[in-house]
Parts: C-alpha cells; sequence; structure tokens
C-alpha cells in the first residue's frame, strides 16, 4: 500500500473547523464594534459641534436683534430730526394765525405731496376759511411772480364725488373756484378729485391726482 505525499494536506477535524469559524466571527465582531465606537465618537463630535453651531447662532441673533433696535432708534431720530427742520424751514413761509404755510418746489403726485408734508412733521396746506385763502393766495402770488403755476393744497373729494374733505378728514366749507366763462372750476368729474390753488389769483382747480406739480405744506406756529 502506497503512503500519501508530504506535500499533502493535514486532515482537518471538525473541531479545528469549528475554532476557525469562531476565531474568524470574534474578529468580526471585534472590527465593528471599533467600527460602532469611531462611529459613536464622530457622532458625539457632530452633536458638540451642532451645539457649538447653535449658541454661535443664538448669539448671532441677538446681536443682530441690538442692531435692529439701534436701527430703528436711529430711524426714529432721523424722523423727528426731518419734522424739526421741515418746522424751521417754515419760518422762511409765510405764518397765518397758528399756522405756517411752506411751499416747496418739487413734483409730487398728491399722494406723494401729503407724505412729503407728514415727513416734514406737517400737513398738506388747508386753508378754513377767507382769511387764510386769501394770505395763502398772496404768499403764492409773491413766491412764483410773475410766473403762474399750480400748487396742490391738501383737499379732495376722492371719498365721494362732490364731498370735498381736507387732509384731516374735515368737510371743506369754505370754496375759492375759479369761475370764468370759459372754464369754471370744478370740472374734472370723478377723473379730477384733487385740489390745487393757482399762483397767480389764489383760485382753486380739481386736477388728476397722479400729475406732478409744487406743493404747500402747513406747519403748527
Amino acid at each position: 500500500e502506497g503512503t500519501g505525499s508530504p506535500d499533502d494536506p493535514e486532515p482537518t477535524s471538525p473541531l479545528s473547523d469549528f475554532e476557525n469559524s469562531y476565531n474568524y466571527v470574534v474578529s468580526r465582531l471585534q472590527s465593528m464594534d471599533q467600527a460602532i465606537h469611531k462611529l459613536n465618537v464622530g457622532h458625539y463630535t457632530l452633536d458638540v459641534r451642532l451645539v457649538q453651531l447653535l449658541d454661535r447662532l443664538s448669539r448671532l441673533d441677538g446681536k443682530i436683534g441690538e442692531m435692529d433696535d439701534e436701527i430703528q432708534q436711529v430711524l426714529a431720530l432721523a424722523k423727528e430730526n426731518r419734522k424739526e427742520i421741515g418746522q424751521l424751514e417754515c419760518q422762511k413761509g409765510r405764518r397765518i394765525g397758528h399756522k405756517c404755510f411752506l411751499v416747496y418746489r418739487s413734483y409730487e403726485t398728491y399722494a406723494g405731496a401729503s407724505k412729503k408734508c407728514q415727513e416734514r412733521g406737517g400737513r398738506m396746506a388747508m386753508p378754513r376759511d377767507r382769511k387764510e385763502q386769501e394770505a395763502l393766495a398772496d404768499y403764492a402770488r409773491g413766491f412764483f411772480h410773475p410766473g403762474n403755476w399750480p400748487i396742490w393744497l391738501g383737499i379732495n373729494d376722492l371719498r365721494s364725488e362732490g364731498l370735498y374733505l381736507f387732509e384731516d378728514n374735515t368737510r371743506v366749507t369754505y370754496f375759492q373756484w375759479r369761475k370764468h366763462y370759459l372754464s369754471s372750476q370744478p370740472d374734472g368729474g370723478k377723473r379730477e378729485n384733487c385740489v390745487a390753488i393757482s399762483s397767480d389769483d389764489g383760485d382753486w382747480w380739481d386736477n388728476y391726482c397722479d400729475r406732478r406739480m409744487f406743493y404747500l405744506c402747513e406747519f403748527d406756529a
């Protein structure tokens, strides 16, 4: 009978195969444990960084909030300064009783003129009686002489056709409409709802509210 070659592999027993499989499984489990540990460490690190970032964002939000407050304070001061400037500017205008009127030579729509007057701490000019109307007409005539310009007043019938109100929503009771056989006012119907004074004679004309023209503001004197 022949014998096996020295190079032939040694026969393995079932116990040896089990040990090899066991050792392989243990090795794999250890590798998985190490990988899980690394993932946990990485996850913890990310959590720490996330907390740090959230803290920084919270502090930034606080700073932004403080900056917003400061900006609002600056804007409020600027608004008050504009109002004071408007009242000081009006010393160059015309004082009538407890009012001061001032012409502004910049082109604005009716709404734009109203906003500009309010920003300066005043309101659009509202002549309430003959005395104020005559003084205002004299001021406008002297300001623009020898020219003739339409100037916005704070009067309109935007709410209801034919019901003329001042900017403060009180009803107009004194009128100075132009009366002429060729062009009596008001003549624009529902198209022309805002009132301007003519600088040469002080008469009132109704106009398109989106027309741009000079405007008159009034301030408490």
